[in-house]
């Protein structure tokens, strides 16, 4: 988990395919949570 208990807090998995390409996927709580920031 990035950011826990922060703003835009997500879950990564990183993995290579076949080719050797990196692939990165994310998962948040709800959509709105994409593009959240912390409040100033």
């Amino acid at each position: 988990i990035r950011f826990k208990g922060q703003a835009g807090e997500q879950a990564t998995m990183f993995v290579s395919d076949p080719s050797g390409n990196a692939l990165e996927f994310k998962a948040f709580r709800s959509s709105e949570d994409i593009f959240a920031r912390e409040k100033p």
